[in-house]
């Protein structure tokens, strides 16, 4: 079976919204003079990319996002609408992922360091041995707050399958049974 027939491509974020959050964000790179941002959290991976899995995300201030995929590049290609998917092996290839890919080494380098270890920060700096790496999480919080009419659609469709499930379970909960 095809990986692109394994997933129903029907519910990925639209291309539109993908890159309607990438601009936000570079808007905000570009405000704050970041070079980048490298993108590892999951719930940010998702927002900024549409796929969940082991990857890292490169959003340059001034060009095209990078995902670097550790596992299942097909079906990082068939969940995520970001042109330019790449597989890695290892961390230690993402600066020359990013050279071999035409993206200049950030002076000023974003990362999540609100959810960081410490053993990973390090690994980065050394990996990124001649970048400033600055927290960005704030940031991505405020991005991601601001919600689209796709976002509140989405929030409206959860909230009437909720009142769904909370009126059918009227016809199951009685007195005296366990829930």
């Amino acid at each position: 079976m095809e990986t692109e027939k394994m997933f129903n491509t029907d519910l990925n974020t639209p291309k539109s919204e993908i890159e309607a959050r990438i601009k936000n964000l570079q808007r905000k790179l570009v405000e704050n003079k970041i070079d980048g941002v490298l993108i590892l959290q999951k719930a940010d991976l998702f927002y900024f990319s549409g796929t969940i899995q082991d990857a890292h995300l490169y959003v340059p201030a001034d060009k095209d996002p990078v995902l670097m995929v550790y596992k299942d590049r097909k079906r990082a290609i068939a969940e995520s609408s970001i042109s330019n998917i790449v597989p890695l092996e290892n961390v230690r290839q993402i600066c020359s992922l990013l050279y071999d890919n035409g993206y200049a080494m950030p002076g000023i380098l974003g990362m999540e360091l609100d959810v960081l270890p410490a053993n990973l920060y390090f690994n980065y700096q050394s990996l990124f041995e001649h970048a400033k790496i600055i927290d960005v999480s704030h940031h991505l919080r405020i991005i991601r707050a601001v919600k689209s009419a796709y976002e509140i659609d989405l929030i409206q469709q959860a909230g009437r399958l909720s009142d769904q499930v909370a009126d059918s379970v009227k016809e199951f909960l009685h007195e005296g049974i366990t829930e």
